[in-house]
């Protein structure tokens, strides 16, 4: 049985890949900062599916942390063969000279520094084996700027493309293979969380194909980049955005 480790999998894009993996028969570590309960409900789903897996609590923003959660799923499967590195946040809507430090600072922390620790760890186990696929989340804002509301978000998704682009020519030679995933408009809670639940609603026929996006579509995306039928395709960041 392959396994996969997901972080940010109690919910939305994370979730939804966590229950792609289980239909591949993968057994799933399942992170979590703080809802528990969505991560056993995920676990849950994870079973039902026909998958196996386990909860994993870190934040990713802590080093010490993320590097006991390697740890603790290395201690179970002993090998890494994926590694989703999906963890991260919006912050709040806002215009760029509104924002808070306070806020800016938790957004880089969570979406810079944890999906950068995320990925260390992924490379130094991945390294020692010689094979392993990684894949991180990325976004369109970082090709749209996210005027207006996110310019924050986007800078923060700029540098997970520069991140993709460098671990990819740097970890080739160790048969790793790293892209990333771009979403567009996603139906997912993380609008409302941002203090907008209309978002999606309002930004809909900038949309080409004129629908929203599925959070399972982007987990299948996410799966056909960590599995074989993706086997020479690395350093890529592939849009799921409905041509926006």
């Amino acid at each position: 049985m392959k396994n996969i480790l997901i972080t940010g999998a109690s919910q939305g894009i994370g979730k939804a890949t966590a229950i792609e993996a289980a239909k591949a028969k993968m057994f799933v570590g399942i992170n979590y900062n703080q809802n528990l309960i969505a991560a056993e409900e995920c676990l849950n789903l994870v079973k039902e599916a026909g998958g196996d897996g386990m909860i994993l609590q870190c934040d990713v923003a802590q080093k010490k942390s993320v590097t006991k959660m390697f740890e603790s799923f290395i201690k179970k499967v002993e090998i890494i063969d994926c590694v989703f590195n999906n963890a991260g946040i919006t912050g709040p809507i806002s215009p760029i000279q509104n924002l808070s430090e306070k806020d800016l600072k938790l957004l880089i922390d969570t979406n810079i520094s944890g999906a950068f620790f995320v990925a260390q760890e992924s490379a130094r186990i991945m390294i020692k084996q010689k094979f392993g696929t990684i894949v991180n989340m990325s976004s369109i804002a970082a090709d749209i700027g996210g005027g207006g509301e996110f310019v924050h978000y986007a800078m923060s998704k700029g540098a997970i493309h520069s991140l993709t682009y460098g671990m990819a020519k740097e970890l080739g030679k160790f048969g790793i293979r790293v892209n990333a995933v771009a979403p567009g408009l996603i139906d997912t809670e993380i609008h409302a969380k941002a203090g907008d639940a209309s978002r999606v609603d309002r930004l809909m026929p900038s949309v080409p194909l004129g629908r929203i996006g599925e959070a399972e579509e982007v987990g299948k995306t996410v799966m056909w980049l960590l599995n074989d039928g993706s086997s020479y395709i690395s350093g890529s960041v592939v849009p799921v955005s409905g041509g926006r």
